[in-house]
């Protein structure tokens, strides 16, 4: 399928075939199956023309669907005006933006900051945080957490095995968090009376050295396993931070703007953090992150955090429109919706395979945790890999979580104007490749 001939050229397969062999790897498309040619909404389609229901939204960002045309107007329309404006000065898209973000924002977050990536706005959270806590020695973070892949971000991520960069990534202590499923105390929610939370609150009296910074953390943890975290306990952490004058940090590049049913995760707990950090979902499929921080903190000191496409007005002016559209289209019940339609099939799934140990998932934040034994609930890591093959070749494109000891849970975080047909035919598939699955078992 030649796409854009007149742009760029009459290239051959042989063309693509070695721009695909000069990617450097690390996760930058060279292993990938096939090419994404077209997109609309939650559909795609190959370089062979085949169709898949994304549920992966590409990286869990575009939650209003792909190639909305009211972005593609904005987008088209601010390129004629200014494509390129250096993070000093003021443009209507930004100005209108952070308005419309702080407006939106929980409690008393009212400043704002910006950059294109999720790894560089929670290094903007960890200097804000060092810069308002300057006598804390570290950050605390929980097991599994994902922050990133800059190097700063990856020393407070989930190490990976044989991670080379460890010796320039310190500064982080980790705790083991509410991982209700596999809890770390072999106990359950609520009898455990939140015996996490009481290790953490024990860890910073006695087994630290120093005061931390902060404590930064996703409230739905994502990468690392769709880990869905009690409400007693994201509320207790928070006592903790009031308690010992620790920052709070939410990451929720993945968990906001719809995806679980509300503009911020924050209000579906009811704890405002002292940062946020956005990403993703906002630049309607351009790139663009952030924070947002409270009004009485320290803001950036001079030099302390700016980048030369940090204020990209095409990204903002689509962020401008990104939010009116979720509003706009009520795209915040619609996840609540069609995530409750996921739950209750997967729910029936449940009941009839093996494999499928735990179903973890508000709004279309969803995560399948699939053993080979529900008793033991050894993980289904093979099994898991087949999962993916199978749906794949029936149109279906899910998740997986890939860190190491975490990749046998399926994600399912399609867009949230996914239909409730698109919904079914998941579904259906779902079915289908469970059963092949445990048959395997």
């Amino acid at each position: 399928m030649k796409l854009m001939t007149e742009f760029f050229g009459d290239y051959t397969e042989k063309d693509l075939e070695e721009g695909k062999n000069a990617m450097a790897g690390g996760g930058v498309g060279k292993g990938a199956p096939f090419s994404v040619i077209e997109q609309k909404d939650a559909i795609f389609k190959d370089e062979k023309g085949n169709e898949y229901i994304d549920c992966t939204s590409q990286a869990w960002s575009l939650n209003i669907g792909a190639c909305r045309p009211e972005i593609i107007s904005v987008v088209s329309e601010q390129i004629k005006h200014a494509t390129h404006v250096r993070s000093g000065y003021g443009t209507v898209p930004k100005f209108l933006l952070s308005k419309a973000l702080t407006d939106l924002a929980p409690g008393n977050l009212k400043k704002v900051s910006y950059c294109l990536h999720g790894s560089l706005a929670n290094e903007a959270a960890m200097k804000l945080a060092m810069r308002n806590n300057p006598e804390g020695k570290y950050f605390m973070s929980p097991w599994r957490g994902y922050f990133g892949r800059s190097l700063a971000t990856m020393g407070l991520s989930w190490p990976h095995p044989n991670n080379q960069f460890l010796q320039f990534t310190g500064h982080t202590v980790r705790f083991p968090n509410a991982y209700c499923y596999r809890c770390p105390f072999n106990s359950s929610y609520p009898q455990c009376e939140l015996a996490c939370a009481k290790y953490l609150r024990e860890m910073i009296v006695n087994s630290v050295d120093g005061k931390p910074i902060a404590i930064i953390m996703e409230p739905y943890q994502a990468a690392g396993g769709m880990i869905d975290h009690p409400k007693a306990y994201l509320q207790e952490i928070r006592k903790i931070c009031d308690e010992f004058g620790i920052l709070l940090i939410w990451d929720e590049i993945q968990t906001a703007f719809g995806r679980m049913g509300k503009m911020f995760a924050a209000e579906i707990y009811d704890v405002v953090p002292d940062i946020i950090s956005f990403g993703k979902a906002i630049g309607g499929g351009f790139p663009l992150a952030g924070t947002l921080h409270r009004d009485s903190m320290h803001d950036f000191g001079a030099q302390d955090h700016g980048f030369t496409f940090a204020h990209f007005p095409v990204s903002m002016a689509a962020g401008v429109v990104t939010l009116r559209i979720l509003q706009e289209e009520n795209l915040l019940k619609r996840s609540t919706q069609m995530g409750s339609l996921f739950l209750k099939g997967l729910a029936e799934f449940q009941d009839r395979y093996e494999v499928i140990g735990d179903i973890r998932g508000v709004g279309l934040m969803i995560g399948i945790e699939l053993v080979k034994n529900r008793k033991t609930k050894e993980p289904a890591i093979e099994e898991t890999t087949l999962f993916i093959e199978e749906a794949l070749n029936r149109g279906i494109l899910f998740g997986r979580s890939t860190f190491s000891q975490m990749d046998n849970v399926v994600k399912i975080k399609p867009p949230l104007v996914i239909s409730e047909s698109q919904v079914e035919q998941v579904l259906h598939v779902f079915d289908q490749v469970s059963e092949i699955v445990c048959k395997r078992l």
